[in-house]
This record gives C-alpha cells, structure tokens and sequence, in this order.
C-alpha cells in the first residue's frame, strides 16, 4: 500500500534530536555475519570465472566432448538461470526470511558443482550451470539485502562493498583452479566454498528488520542485540524500526505496487542500467580476444590477469572509502573516469585500425585497466547497496528482484550482443557507444541519486520524499498541541 507523505512525517523522529548510535558499538559479529553471508558472493564468483580455464580440457581424454556450440550453451545459460533466479528471490525472502534465504540458496550452488565435475553428458552440464545461475541470481537480491539490514549507518557501506569484493575474489578463484587441470577435482575444490556457507551461516542471526515485520520483536530484540551488543542502545533503534513497519503498513508487496515508490525504482533501475550498459561483461568476457585481436604489450592472458588481480584491490579500496566519501561521489568519479578511458580505447583502435597503425601498443592494458578498477571503485559495488538503501522496507524484496531480473537481462544482452557489435560497426564505435553512455551516467547520478552515507533508512525515506527538518518538526508540533 502507498505511503503518504503525510504519515512518513508523522511516523519520522527529528533528526537533529536523533541520538547518534554508539561509536563503542560491537561491529566484529557485523563483520563475520556479513563475511558468511558473502561466501555466496564469492560461490557466484567462481563459478563465473570456471569457464575461462575449464573449458579448454573438455574434448579430451575421459572427459565429454563439446562442440562449439554447446561450449558456448555452457556460458550463456549461466545469466539466463540468474535472470530466471532473481525472480522469485525476494519475495522468498520476505516469506522465510533473509537468513533461511540464503541457506537455501547454498544447496545448488552445492549440488551443482558435482553435476558439474561428473556430468555423464552434455544435458545434465547445461541443467547444472542453469540451476548454478539461478543460485547466482538469487544471491544478488538476497545478499545485498541481508548485509544492509544488519550493518549499522556507520559501517553499511563498507559491508555491502564486500558483497562485490567477495565476487571478484571468487572469479579470481575460478581461474586459479584452472592450474589443478582436472575437471572433477576442480568442481571438488570448487564445492568446499557453498559448503562452508552451508555450516557456518547456519550460526549467523537473521535481520531485524525482518523479524519486526513478522511482529517477533523479542528475536528482533535479541538479533539486534548480538549484532550491536549489550552497551549499544539498540531499544531507540528497534523503536524506530516498529515505528516505520506500523507507517509502511507492512504487507504482501506485488510488481504493482512499485508505482507508489517511483523515485525509489528510477534509482535503482538506473544504477542497474548504467552498471550493465557501460559495457563491463563486454570488457570482461571478451578482455583476452581484445587483446589478442587488436595487439598489445603483453600477451592476452598475462594482460587479463593483470586486470582481474587490479579489480581486486580496487574492490578493496571501495570498502574504505565508500563510507567516508560517500556514494554519490564515488559514482560520478567511476562513471566519468570510465567513460574517458572508453574514449581512449576507442581512439586507439581507430588508429590502431588505420593503413598505418598508429595505436599505442600499451593503451588498451592501461584505459581498460583504469576502467576496471574504477567500475571497482563505484559502478560494481554502490548500486547494489542503493538497492536496498533507497527502497522502502515493505517493498525492498520486490524492487530488489526486479532490479536483479533488469540487470542479469542486460548483461545477457551485451554479452550476446558485443560480437555482432564489433562485426558490424567495429571496435571504435562500440567502445565509443558504452563512453557515452558512462558519461550520461555522470549526468544522471548528479540529477537524481542523493547521497545515503551514515543515514537511516527512515532518513534516506525523509530524503527522497523531500521532507525537510523543520517541515517535519512543525507538523510534530501541531500534532502535538492539537492532541492536547
């Protein structure tokens, strides 16, 4: 149901009279929650990057044999599961809650991998990777969700920057598995991280914000409890928490009703299209090819390590960052630097193209190096958080699924895409295409995203609707004395 303005000012507390939470908060069961949780992020991960190394020993002796065709099946039908997946993802966890969620989705991923490794045919490979996908599609709605709603302001984006350090960690896993050169002990290996989140999310506390809305205030309280810890005022938050469930009007939230929160799903579907349309699954699965084809430096595979090893600790850098500078700076910095260093690249391999080949040998390493770390740094990671800071509580699941399902769409469609790109109107232009859309980008972030650094959610709520201090202070006021 549609919340009114009206009763999201009457159900806000001031925010200059908002006592700041402890800073003496226990944050280390916060860490560990989170760091479980995202054993999915890095299952996910992983089993993006298994086909870089894996493919390459089908065709050979006691392994299946793999046309062409049915290689590229084994790729594709990778998103299509995760499209598939992020459907019902978050209306699930609404139903069972964040936690059991999550633990559900470990099963597959678990069962997947030894279908995987000792598949008898061709078909039972494909119904692996497509169940694998849709393993991998749930956990970008239901992650992201579980982090944000455990993590106080103070530490919220950090610990959803590691949901997408998680996945870089897990594709760099992937390709690190490839140096066992045997496809049954790699799906072995491989299966030990799903069964790690298995056993040890199991002792991880669900979120209160769920419990609240399924009225269990005393697990919500002692939830909060843990996470926080004793000394931490946690009663004022739960308060606050009961206070936006009863202005929500907490229900079975359908695709309907997101035409009630507008500014919310622009938000979200935006970042999402922006994140996929600049062009990263393009770069990524296609990094080795780019080089190979249009020259390099380096050789294709040393120049993707590089890249893959430089996204890392970009991720890395996002997480201390992300809660002190912000995450609207951070998005406009990535869109901006990306969309240059696209220029770049696409002027190099106009000349590169030319009679007299003129591109810089080391130019593609370097502006899609920048790139990639700055899509790290801000375009990975942020708009997952923003998902779920932005969109109300009675409608985080289903906004979150369908920002996924939009997502998984578009990184389907450039991957498929891209090739027919450069074939029919060429590397420069296509690259030129995607640096206009990054630096769109910049425009519409500046426009529309506003900031959700160290901010509660009923504040972020505040924000969007556009209600400012003093408006909301009056009307208490009013209320107040016509109560009297």
């Amino acid at each position: 149901m549609f919340v009114s303005v009206r009763e999201l000012k009457m159900s806000s507390f001031d925010p200059e009279n908002h006592s700041t939470p402890s800073p003496t908060a226990e944050k280390l069961i916060q860490y560990l929650a989170t760091l479980s949780a995202t054993l999915a992020a890095v299952t996910a991960g992983n089993y993006l990057g298994w086909s870089s190394p894996a493919l390459p020993l089908y065709n050979q002796k006691d392994t299946l044999t793999l046309v062409d065709d049915e290689q590229s099946w084994v790729g594709s039908l990778l998103p299509l599961g995760a499209l598939v997946g992020a459907i019902p993802a978050g209306w699930i966890a609404d139903k069972v809650g964040r936690k059991k969620a999550i633990l559900m989705i470990g099963v597959p991923y678990l069962i997947c991998w030894f279908i995987i490794g000792f598949a008898p045919s061709p078909l039972w490979l494909f119904v692996a990777r497509f169940f694998a996908g849709a393993a991998i599609g749930a956990t970008t709605v239901v992650v992201p969700l579980y982090v944000s709603e455990i993590a106080e302001p103070a530490i919220r984006g950090t610990l959803g920057a590691l949901f997408q350090l998680q996945i870089t960690i897990g594709i760099s896993l992937g390709y690190l598995t490839g140096l066992i050169k045997n496809l049954k002990w790699i799906a072995v290996t491989s299966a030990l991280t799903p069964a790690a989140l298995l056993l040890v999310f199991l002792f991880m506390p669900e979120t209160p914000v769920w419990l609240i809305g399924q009225d269990r205030r005393d697990d919500a309280e002692r939830a909060m409890e843990r996470l926080r810890g004793k000394s931490y005022p946690f009663p004022q938050e739960l308060a606050q928490l009961e206070s936006n469930r009863k202005s929500q009007r907490m229900q079975k939230a359908s695709f309907a009703e997101l035409k009630n929160h507008k500014r919310a799903v622009l938000i979200s579907f935006g970042l999402m299209i922006l994140q996929q349309l600049s062009g990263i699954n393009a770069v990524i699965f296609y990094a080795e090819e780019l080089f190979k084809a249009e020259g390099s430096a380096l050789s294709p595979t040393a120049c993707t390590g590089i890249m893959g090893v430089a996204q890392v600790f970009a991720t890395c850098v996002s997480m201390l960052l992300i809660d002190k500078a912000g995450r609207r700076i951070l998005l406009m910095t990535s869109s901006s630097v990306m969309g240059l260093c696209l220029i770049a690249v696409a002027l190099h391999f106009y000349f590169q193209s030319g009679v007299q080949s003129t591109g810089i040998p080391w130019a593609p390493l370097i502006f899609l190096t920048i790139y990639v770390i700055m899509f790290a740094i801000g375009f990975g990671p942020v708009p997952w958080i923003m998902v779920n800071e932005v969109s109300p509580t009675n409608v985080v699941g289903t906004i979150g699924s369908a920002a996924a399902m939009l997502n998984w769409s578009l990184a389907f469609a450039v991957t498929k895409i891209f090739i027919n790109m450069k074939l029919v109107i060429g590397l420069p232009l296509s690259f030129g295409m995607f640096a206009l859309i990054c630096l769109t980008g910049t425009i519409f972030i500046a426009a529309i995203i506003p900031e959700t650094k160290g901010k509660t959610r009923e504040e972020i709520q505040m924000k969007l609707h556009r209600i400012r201090k003093m408006e909301t202070k009056n009307d208490t006021v009013a209320n107040d004395q016509t109560t009297l």
